[in-house]
């Protein structure tokens, strides 16, 4: 675990260094500012208006930081050669992988905080508030960014990083649009497409369960119990995505 919690730090630190990350984020915090000036257009509606945009683009952005740093994590590490050093010492690939990984969700935790703070911050100066349900917001936000950053390692275990991002990006358009491929799946007639569609609907993780946008902003609650099993559902993708990674960078050849 020692191991693991160092290379998770390493990576952490390598990540923050990196200018992008920094752009990203500005430009989500201008995104979140900028809806309130378009808010103040809405007679009574600014709160609503802040907290619509504010957590699309809480969302959008970092998923965005989630697929960039999980596609090019190991591959720079390749490229630098750094990666040999490490695994020439006694230090199992697997050991290595949860590290960057953990490293990643340490990184996105720091991105969603400053992110989160500058929305909360927002809204409670436009007359909003900030409770428990857009905390839970908040933490369903983290836990997709972090399963999709699973993916985007998933991929970099044994492909580049264009290859990567754009099979990552397809499942993250996938994961968006399931519930309208399920709804489309009657309208198919051809059985191999049918077959195939019914395959990627199982399969493919459905992302609109991490969004409670709609609910907060016209005041349905949550529960806590949807809290709790959308977080086990992000889990599930994880430990599979993982899982799965660790094995194919195991058999790896880096020579």
């Amino acid at each position: 675990m020692k191991t693991v919690a160092a290379i998770a730090l390493y990576s952490f630190r390598e990540a923050v260094r990196n200018k992008i990350l920094y752009s990203i984020l500005f430009f989500a915090i201008l995104l979140i500012l900028l809806s309130v000036v378009l808010g103040s257009a809405s007679v009574h509606q600014d709160s609503r208006f802040l907290l619509d945009i504010g957590l699309f683009s809480i969302n959008l952005f970092g998923d965005i930081i989630a697929i960039f740093l999980g596609i090019t994590s190991v591959f720079q590490e390749i490229e630098r050669k750094t990666l040999y050093n490490v695994l020439s010492k006694p230090i199992d690939r697997a050991t290595y992988f949860l590290g960057k990984f953990g490293g990643i969700a340490m990184t996105l935790a720091v991105q969603l905080l400053l992110m989160a703070a500058a929305l909360s911050a927002t809204l409670l100066l436009r007359g909003g508030s900030v409770d428990l349900q857009l905390l839970g917001a908040f933490w369903l936000t983290y836990v997709e960014s972090v399963m999709i950053a699973s993916f985007a390692l998933f991929c970099g275990s044994f492909s580049t990083p264009y290859v990567s991002g754009f099979i990552t990006l397809g499942v993250w358009l996938i994961g968006r649009l399931v519930q309208e491929l399920a709804a489309f799946l009657d309208k198919v007639e051809e059985p191999a497409s049918r077959h195939l569609l019914q395959g990627i609907v199982a399969l493919a993780p459905d992302l609109n369960f991490f969004t409670i946008t709609t609910q907060l902003t016209y005041g349905y609650p949550v529960g806590l119990a949807y809290f709790g099993a959308v977080t086990l559902y992000g889990l599930g993708y994880i430990v599979v995505a993982m899982g799965a990674a660790i094995f194919i960078f195991r058999r790896r050849d880096f020579i």
